[in-house]
C-alpha cells in the first residue's frame, strides 16, 4: 500500500476530465468509479491490518454507511470539482471489488497516486495491472508523470511499485500522511508512456 490520497489537495484533475477517461482494463483488473455496491468490501478490506498500518486512510475506520456517504460526497465532489479521484480496483471477469487507486495532487503534467488492495486481491499482480489501466487514463487526461510515497518498511509496496515501473527519487524523507501522522517516506515517480 502507498500513501493514499487526502481529501485536502493543491491540484485539481477536473480539466483533465479524467472521469471520462474510465474505466480502464489491464491484465484482467479494471479502474472504475466507486460505486454503492462496493461499499461492503471496501470497509472490509480497510479493516485489514497492513491497509490500516501503510495505507494512511484518511478516516481511522470505514463502514459501508460510512464509505456510501463518501462515494455520494467527498468522492463525488472530488470528482466534480477536479480535487481527487478515489476509484475502485475490481476484476474484469466478476466486478468484486480488489481495492482503491487514488489519483491526487494534480501539478501540472504530474499527479501522486496512492493505492490499497484488500488481503483477498493481493499476489496477482493487481497493483502493476491497476497502475497501468490508471496511468492510460491519465494519460489521455494530460498526466506524463506519476508519483508515489511509501513507507520504507513496506517492502511489498516498493517492490509492487517497482514492478509497475516505478523508480525510487531521492533520499527519505518526512512527510505528512492523509490520517495527519507524521512520517519518514520514499518517493517514486513513473513516466506515463505511450505503452500504458
Amino acid at each position: 500500500m502507498s500513501i493514499v490520497g487526502s481529501e485536502q489537495n493543491s491540484g485539481k484533475v477536473a480539466e483533465l476530465r479524467l472521469v471520462d477517461a474510465l474505466p480502464r482494463d489491464r491484465h484482467g483488473v479494471r479502474v472504475r468509479q466507486l460505486r454503492h455496491a462496493d461499499a461492503e468490501a471496501f470497509a472490509r478490506g480497510a479493516e485489514d491490518e497492513d491497509v490500516k498500518r501503510y495505507g494512511h486512510l484518511p478516516l481511522p475506520k470505514y463502514t459501508p454507511e460510512i464509505v456510501r456517504d463518501q462515494i455520494d460526497g467527498v468522492i463525488a465532489d472530488g470528482l466534480a470539482d477536479g480535487s481527487l479521484a478515489v476509484l475502485a480496483i475490481s476484476d474484469t471477469g466478476t466486478d468484486e471489488l480488489l481495492g482503491s487507486i487514488v489519483l491526487f495532487d494534480v501539478r501540472g503534467d504530474r499527479a501522486e497516486i496512492g493505492f490499497w488492495l484488500a488481503p483477498w486481491a493481493r499476489g496477482r499482480g493487481a497493483v502493476h495491472a491497476a497502475v497501468s489501466a490508471l496511468a492510460s487514463a491519465a494519460r489521455d487526461a494530460g498526466i506524463t508523470v506519476l508519483d508515489a510515497r511509501t513507507v520504507p518498511e513496506n517492502a511489498a509496496s516498493c517492490r509492487a511499485l517497482v514492478k509497475a515501473g516505478f523508480v525510487q527519487v531521492g533520499e527519505p524523507r518526512e512527510a505528512t500522511t492523509p490520517s495527519g501522522q507524521q512520517l519518514v517516506a520514499l518517493s517514486f515517480e513513473r513516466p506515463v508512456t505511450s505503452a500504458d
